[in-house]
């Protein structure tokens, strides 16, 4: 009866009860900012499903649900089924309760993260998580994993009710939606396409993943050791090849986009690498004499992804005033949003030219400025 009534529940949940949460927030003659009806084109408005014990899909949906329950929990279950609708007809659910949830459309996000509002939680999921957390407390003493059995899927055995409930789940969602429902046969012919395709395909490509991170791990760190796999299973096709080496930048007599000499400090670093200044909170002239001493270069530009903190060529020397101050506050002033809380470094872009020469610039890693010295 247990396995029934969490049958029941879960109906309601998924088919019923969800459907009229959502449309109580976006009604059929809802209206987006635009005025255009917000249910139109490709968004269909639903329809929730009342549970009918007459109606041999939702009867299907409980059957299969309540044994696939009962079988992972080790628990007796009989399969018939007008018992199972008796039961069913008599079961007492709870009753529909409207949720308050605040919904944002896409636009509405975008311009949630422009303000930098934090996101709300629904109240109701924070209640349900600490339920439910008391619930696990009282309980998980008395649960042995020896109580429970996973379940394999299985499409052609008719007797584990794996593509009944495929089935009834799907049909149900398309009626909520007023799309065309299939018949067992087509659900056991799409899953049967479906499953090897997530399946093996994901643990081909896992597996061939975690055979490098082996060798990686064991110190297997040559070019040689290593191998890309490109693998189609409907050919099937299995190819391992060496991967090419990483591209290392070098100077060059003549860049055309600098239009002069450049210098690659140091020779031949790749994407990979990092230049990282770790010597605490700076401000931009503490920063410009570090790397003048240490790198031998001048700088002029200093960028952090989009915002360009310090600009030695605006006209009136703007950016002069920055020099004394720490580059952290500078960048926290002009950024829309702030840094992620417990992240205490920026990534830097600089621009400028090598000390002593002349007409030459210099290319470098990104630069990891750490202002909390770790």
């Amino acid at each position: 009866m247990s396995c029934v009534a969490l049958a029941l529940e879960q109906f309601n949940n998924y088919f019923d009860y969800t459907i009229q949460d959502l449309l109580s927030i976006f009604p059929k003659d809802h209206l987006d900012k635009d005025g255009q009806p917000f249910w139109s084109g490709p968004k269909r408005a639903p329809s929730a499903t009342k549970f009918d014990v007459n109606n041999q899909t939702h009867l299907d949906f409980v059957e299969a649900y309540s044994y696939l329950i009962a079988t992972s929990l080790n628990i007796k279950f009989s399969k018939d089924r007008v018992a199972i609708a008796k039961i069913a007809a008599n079961t007492k659910v709870t009753a529909y309760v409207p949720k308050k949830i605040e919904v944002k459309l896409p636009e509405e996000e975008k311009n949630n993260n422009n303000n930098n509002q934090p996101e709300a939680v629904a109240p109701e999921d924070e209640e349900m998580i600490e339920r439910l957390l008391e619930k696990l407390a009282v309980i998980k003493s008395a649960v042995s994993k020896d109580n429970v059995s996973p379940a394999e899927f299985e499409k052609d055995d008719d007797s584990n009710f794996h593509i009944a409930f495929i089935d009834a789940a799907a049909n149900l969602r398309a009626t909520n939606y007023q799309i065309k429902n299939c018949d067992r046969q087509k659900t056991k012919m799409i899953a049967g396409k479906i499953i090897p395709a997530i399946a093996t395909t994901t643990a081909m490509i896992t597996g061939a993943v975690c055979v490098e991170i082996y060798k990686f791990v064991q110190g297997y760190t040559k070019l040689e050791d290593v191998k890309n796999s490109f693998v189609n299973l409907a050919l099937p096709l299995f190819v391992f090849s060496e991967p090419i080496e990483v591209n290392k930048i070098k100077s060059k007599d003549y860049d055309p986009i600098s239009m002069c000499q450049v210098k690659s400090i140091p020779e031949g670093y790749t994407i990979y690498d990092k230049t990282t200044v770790d010597i605490g909170s700076l401000t931009f002239q503490q920063f410009f004499d570090h790397m003048s001493s240490n790198y031998k270069i001048d700088i002029t530009l200093v960028s952090c992804g989009n915002y360009a903190l310090f600009n030695a060529f605006l006209p009136g020397n703007k950016h002069g005033a920055r020099l004394s101050r720490k580059i952290e506050d500078v960048y926290g002033e002009v950024a829309e949003q702030p840094l992620p809380t417990g992240r205490y470094y920026l990534q830097l872009e600089l621009g400028g030219s090598v000390q002593g020469e002349d007409d030459v610039d210099f290319q470098m890693p990104t630069t990891k400025y750490c202002f909390m010295k770790h």
